[in-house]
């Protein structure tokens, strides 16, 4: 008998930082994907960069928790964390400069929590 390998899938994330120096980020990240289904516990990693405010984002990386099954089959994952000090911001073209003109500028180094939901699964291969 040959063993089926569950389809691979992605989920999407759109949550909002913690508010720290009077300010928070967003976080808008799909995870890699992975081959699982909504009752064998499986988990995705993601990696990102915040959106940009007061002339500064943050990176982020993780794990999500394992898969929360709904009653029709579907599932979900939950994702909490804390983004990187904002201690090696790049230019990211113009946005920072932008940023800060716009906003103002926050240089003093910090760190912002985030949690949520992801949407449910989808992208899914065939079976």
């Amino acid at each position: 008998m040959r063993h089926q390998v569950p389809p691979a899938h992605v989920h999407f994330f759109k949550v909002m930082s913690s508010t720290d120096l009077d300010h928070n980020h967003l976080l808008r990240l799909y995870t890699f994907n992975v081959n699982g289904t909504s009752y064998d516990g499986h988990v995705h990693q993601y990696q990102g960069i915040t959106g940009i405010k007061y002339g500064h984002y943050h990176a982020y990386f993780g794990t999500t928790g394992p898969a929360i099954a709904l009653q029709n089959g579907n599932h979900f994952h939950f994702l909490e964390g804390i983004v990187e000090l904002n201690a090696f911001n790049t230019p990211r073209g113009h946005a920072l400069e932008i940023s800060a003109r716009m906003e103002g500028l926050i240089e003093e180094l910090h760190q912002h929590t985030y949690s949520g939901n992801s949407t449910l699964g989808f992208g899914y291969e065939p079976w």
